[in-house]
């Protein structure tokens, strides 16, 4: 019989074997999202004709497909297969080494099991999308900024941020400065934000910037804000004073001029009116020390000021097509209350489909996910706060018709919610 070819794992007696399988490489690399194609050998070395059935197993056969799955040999014949491997391009394909082997199975004789074996060498993925929340703010000199960062690869991200500013007018901090996240992890990251110089001109500055995610070795992550720089005098200041003044002028006429003298006439008037008694007599001892009593002024109670912590929730989904997601929830804790200040929807991926978001029992925020594709997400900020009690809930639910990346497990919407977590 001839040697076993590499790669081949044989199993029983030699003399029981009656089939030989091997790839033609021990190894082979792929990257997630493509696909790679296996040369797989079966030799029937018996003297009939023998059909095998081919199955694939290891941590990579749910990404492989035999073709034919089924063969059928003469006795001292072979045949050679194509084994297509393509793993998903998602998070939860693990980077590294990863083994696939193929059973080769007699229909005769069930029990005398061939098995071929490769190494598959998945390559790493850098998939880090960098998300600016409040896309533009406007301030005198100071503001915070909240940026989000996914990581959509299949390996760690281990991202520096970076402030890019090409006026040279704008400073800042990040909070934290460094991220580690997992693959299919996300992470807030706060920018403090502050102008170098004041604008002293009496209109307002837009100074836009790019906030950058930097990995040694992997493809820059990048988004971009913009900063509206108020002025330090207001807009018609000199008219606004003149007609202060002039306000102020008027007044103080009308007063010395019309209120006061009328006030004193009708005081003289109405003391001439009354008809006093003659004062009594009162006798003094110049010995006796003359004494005061003060009256306290009334006081009243402090207000109080509602107190929190500034809260984040973000309610990721992954649907595929044709289905609807679970709705992703968020529930007010016992003992506390939140006030939302503002929303924003993503659709990074482009996908098509609709979105619901729902807040309490008062408020929902439907969504065509066409109207929002990449770089024109949906942002609301409220004047008013948004309240809800202990107990109330928050969900946020996607029906996906079109998925806009291929090779997606799906579409990929995400709702966010911004706002201050208080007590009850």
């Amino acid at each position: 019989m001839p040697a076993a070819a590499p790669g081949v794992v044989v199993t029983g007696t030699l003399v029981a074997v009656t089939v030989q399988a091997w790839f033609a490489s021990n190894e082979a690399e792929i990257e997630p999202g493509n696909s790679v194609k296996l040369a797989l050998t079966i030799t029937n070395l018996g003297n009939v004709t023998e059909s095998f059935s081919l199955s694939p197993t290891g941590l990579a056969a749910a990404w492989s497909t035999i073709r034919p799955a089924y063969v059928t040999l003469f006795g001292g014949s072979q045949e050679t297969v194509q084994v297509e491997v393509s793993p998903p391009r998602l998070a939860s394909t693990t980077a590294g080494p990863t083994a696939l082997g193929v059973r080769v199975v007699p229909q005769s004789d069930p029990d005398d099991v061939e098995q071929a074996e490769v190494t598959l060498h998945v390559a790493s993925t850098y998939d880090r999308i960098v998300t600016m929340l409040q896309p533009a703010l406007r301030s005198r000199r100071r503001a915070v900024f909240e940026v989000m960062v996914d990581n959509k690869g299949n390996a760690q991200a281990s991202c520096r941020m970076h402030l890019i500013d090409p006026t040279g007018r704008l400073d800042g901090d990040f909070d934290p400065p460094a991220l580690g996240i997992e693959p299919g992890g996300s992470q807030l990251v706060r920018l403090k934000l502050k102008a170098t110089k004041r604008q002293w001109e009496r209109r307002a500055r837009t100074i836009p910037f790019r906030v950058d995610a930097d990995q040694q070795g992997a493809p820059t992550a990048s988004t971009t804000g913009t900063f509206v720089q108020g002025p330090v005098l207001p807009d018609r200041i000199g008219v606004r004073f003149l007609g202060l003044l002039a306000a102020a002028g008027l007044a103080v006429g009308a007063w010395f001029g019309v209120v006061r003298p009328a006030i004193d006439d009708a005081a003289a008037d109405a003391v001439a009116a009354i008809d006093l008694p003659d004062a009594p007599v009162v006798s003094v001892d110049p010995q006796q020390p003359v004494t005061s009593t003060t009256v306290p002024a009334d006081t009243g109670g402090d207000g109080t000021t509602i107190e929190g912590d500034p809260e984040f929730i973000a309610l990721p989904t992954t649907v595929s097509q044709g289905a609807t997601s679970d709705p992703q929830s968020y529930t007010v804790p016992e003992g506390k209350k939140l006030l939302i200040t503002d929303i924003t929807m993503r659709n990074p991926f482009g996908d098509e489909g609709k979105a619901i978001l729902v807040v309490g029992t008062g408020s929902s925020f439907p969504f065509d996910l066409v109207d929002y594709r990449e770089g024109f997400d949906y942002y609301r900020a409220f004047r008013t706060p948004i309240e809800l009690r202990a107990g109330e809930v928050v969900t946020f639910q996607v029906t996906c018709t079109a998925i806009g990346e291929p090779g997606a497990a799906g579409c990929q919407p995400t709702a966010f919610l911004s706002g201050t977590l208080a007590d009850a």
